[in-house]
């Protein structure tokens, strides 16, 4: 069976950080532009999106039209760089919560001073890796002991000796590069399927990559309509549902991505499925 991709949310400016909620068999994601939250419910069709700023906050939120509780800040982090942005973030296996900034000036081949951090369900922050040009997607890999990281800019994925039991993380090698492989665009978010192979967003490449880590080999390449894919998690009451959000960004060097830019996919009849998508825990 060929891979079946299907628009099931219209386009907002940014789509990114899917998640999928089992227990409201719903996929929530960021309107990174317009610093909303949103909600899609693939039973009903429906679509909700409430404001949020750009710290890690904790809210409460019913997941309808109605704007979110803000409860408290759960962290602010890059105090010497108060312009970066929190790109991308994902919890780990015990609920402490990876998440990496981009500055505000980022390109590809300039600035190189983004940082991956993890914040401790009782709010402790640790600064784990420096020198990132454009931080971004990211999965942990328990039966391999692994954690993989995408710098975009570098069109590379890091792979990371991962400690569960502290959230550390040591040696990294590269375990895929674009660029290398000859390949178009930038690695975006990213998820991990449970045979242990990564599903890669490309930004500028209209497609999802299945990677194999351990060879450093594409095993298939899932055509997506617009050019700037960003993220991807796996969702649906089987978790073979594989949600891929985009992007719809004016470049000054390549213009406004023509509809439906910016628009939500289901890629279905991937034989691969998923691991439920992990929460975030604080204790304090």
């Amino acid at each position: 069976m060929a891979p079946v991709v299907t628009q099931v949310v219209d386009p907002v400016s940014l789509g990114e950080g899917p998640h999928w909620h089992s227990e409201d068999n719903a996929l929530y994601f960021i309107s990174m532009n317009e610093c909303g939250i949103d909600k899609f419910e693939p039973d009903t069709g429906k679509h909700v999106m409430a404001k949020l700023g750009r710290k890690v906050v904790e809210i409460e939120w019913a997941g309808d039209e109605k704007p979110p509780k803000f409860l408290r800040v759960v962290a602010e982090v890059d105090h010497e760089n108060p312009k970066y942005i929190l790109n991308d973030g994902k919890a780990d296996p015990l609920g402490r919560l990876f998440v990496g900034t981009v500055g505000d000036d980022a390109r590809p081949g300039t600035t190189k001073r983004g940082s991956l951090f993890r914040i401790d369900p009782d709010g402790t922050v640790s600064k784990l890796a420096t020198g990132i040009q454009c931080s971004n997607g990211l999965c942990f890999d328990l039966k391999e002991k692994a954690f993989y990281y995408v710098d975009s800019f570098a069109t590379t994925i890091t792979r990371y000796d991962y400690d569960v039991a502290t959230g550390n993380i040591s040696n990294p090698t590269i375990a895929f590069s674009l660029e290398e492989q000859g390949l178009h665009g930038c690695p975006d978010g990213m998820t991990i399927d449970t045979d242990g192979n990564l599903w890669v967003a490309v930004f500028w490449g209209s497609c999802v990559l299945k990677i194999d880590p351990r060879k450093k080999k594409v095993l298939e390449k899932i055509d997506i309509p617009v050019p700037q894919v960003t993220s991807v998690t796996w969702g649906g009451p089987n978790l073979d549902i594989l949600y891929v959000v985009t992007g719809c960004i004016n470049f000054a060097d390549r213009g406004m991505p023509d509809p439906p830019s910016g628009a939500t996919y289901a890629v279905t009849g991937l034989n691969a499925r998923g691991h439920p998508n992990l929460k975030v825990r604080l204790d304090y």
